[in-house]
C-alpha cells in the first residue's frame, strides 16, 4: 500500500511475511505519483502499487530481468566472473552507506542500529549487525577508536 500524500510506502508481508512502512523523499513521491497515474490510466484500480505491463503484480524474477536490462542500457560493465549485480545489492549498499555516514558524522552507530534494523525489515538486530561486522571502513574506524581510548583505562596488573 502506498500513501503518496503522506509520503510513505508500506511493504506488506515481504521477507518472512514481515511488514514495515518506509518514508519516501519528495523526489521519490513525485516519480511514484507519475507511475501511479500512468498505471491507473492504463489498468484502472489495482491491488499492488507496482504492476507489470500486463497489469499483474510485479514478481521478483521480473524485477531482476528489468534491472539487468537497465544495467546494460546504461552501459555499466558486468563482471566476467563471479556474481552478477542484483537489485538486492542496493539494499546492502544502503546499509553500508548509512553506517559510513553515521561514522563520518560522529553519530553513535550502535544507537542507530535499531532504526536501520526496522527500516530494513530485519527480525533481529543480529541481521543488521552483520553490516557492522563486514564493513571494512567500520572496522578500521573501530580500531582507531579502540587504540585512542586505551589511554583512558588504567593498566591492570595481576601480581
Amino acid at each position: 500500500m502506498t500513501d503518496l500524500d503522506d509520503g510513505h510506502l508500506d511493504i506488506v508481508g515481504a521477507k518472512a511475511r514481515r511488514s514495515r512502512r518506509l518514508p519516501l523523499t519528495d523526489q521519490i513521491v513525485e516519480i511514484l505519483a507519475v507511475c501511479d497515474q500512468r498505471s491507473q490510466a492504463r489498468f484502472g484500480a489495482h491491488q499492488t502499487f507496482f504492476v507489470s505491463a500486463a497489469g499483474t503484480p510485479v514478481t521478483a524474477a521480473a524485477v531482476g530481468v528489468i534491472f539487468r536490462r537497465i544495467w546494460d542500457q546504461a552501459g555499466l560493465p558486468r563482471p566476467t566472473a563471479g556474481r552478477q549485480p542484483r537489485p538486492y545489492d542496493f539494499r546492502h549498499h544502503f546499509a553500508y552507506a548509512n553506517l559510513e555516514r553515521w561514522m563520518g558524522e560522529g553519530t553513535d552507530v550502535t544507537a542507530m542500529l535499531p532504526y536501520l534494523s526496522r527500516y530494513m525489515g530485519h527480525a533481529t538486530f543480529e541481521s543488521t549487525y552483520y553490516y557492522v561486522h563486514t564493513s571494512p571502513d567500520f572496522l578500521d574506524a573501530y580500531a582507531t577508536i579502540a587504540r585512542e581510548s586505551q589511554s583512558l583505562l588504567p593498566e591492570v596488573g595481576f601480581e
